[in-house]
């Protein structure tokens, strides 16, 4: 859009473009403050990866020792029964940025020994440490299920700021200087116009004053 070349749409073109240089910087501190948020996301991340692998190992390891040593029989009385899962999910925020966390909504007596089909009395030392790395991976599972929620958000977020730091970068503030150089350029040409129509007029002015006291005219 073309504006009329008035010093009005002059001096309402350098507020608005003061406007959007202070909003850019808001959305450039943003930027960084995301990307720093990514990296300690993507480290913990990376990590709780590391850590769910290395007890996958143990897992079966000892899962290979209490089929050994208790038989196929005893990992049938693990089971608690057929307990729906129901997922909790919870609304978080972090500089604007909306995101999702989950947690199970079982309470924590639904998964405790005391509610297996066995009498952990009689069961080997194998038992548990299985029972007991199930847990932890239960723990690890579901942090790193809401790390990786909250790394998908913020990266989206991220990208969404990034994009429109380069629009007020590259589109809108060199469209807005652009037309602010045009309109300046033509009120600084009519100012020439007027001074030389000014001048012009006074020499002429002055000449026919001369005119009248010289008895010409």
């Amino acid at each position: 859009m073309v504006l009329s070349p008035t010093r009005e749409q002059m001096l309402a073109l350098r507020r608005r473009t003061e406007t959007i240089r202070y909003g850019m910087g808001l959305l450039q501190k943003k930027r960084d403050a995301l990307v720093l948020a990514i990296e300690q996301e993507r480290r913990l991340f990376a990590s709780l990866g590391k850590k769910f692998r290395d007890l996958c190992v143990r897992i079966s390891m000892v899962y290979a020792l209490v089929r050994m040593y208790e038989g196929q029989h005893m990992l049938s009385l693990l089971h608690p029964g057929q307990i729906p899962l129901v997922v909790v999910m919870e609304r978080h925020s972090l500089m604007g940025c909306t995101f999702a966390q989950f947690r199970p909504a079982h309470s924590e007596d639904e998964l405790h020994p005391s509610t297996m089909k066995y009498d952990p009395a009689l069961a080997s030392i194998h038992l548990d440490d299985l029972l007991s790395a199930l847990s932890d991976a239960d723990e690890i599972l579901w942090r790193y299920i809401n790390v990786r929620a909250k790394l998908v958000a913020l990266e989206r977020d991220l990208r969404n700021t990034m994009r429109k730091i380069n629009n007020l970068e590259h589109a809108v503030l060199p469209t807005l200087r652009a037309e602010y150089k045009r309109i300046r350029e033509i009120l600084a040409e009519r100012e020439r116009q007027d001074r030389y129509t000014l001048k012009k007029m006074s020499r002429r002015n002055r000449f026919i004053s001369h005119e009248h006291e010289n008895g010409l005219l």
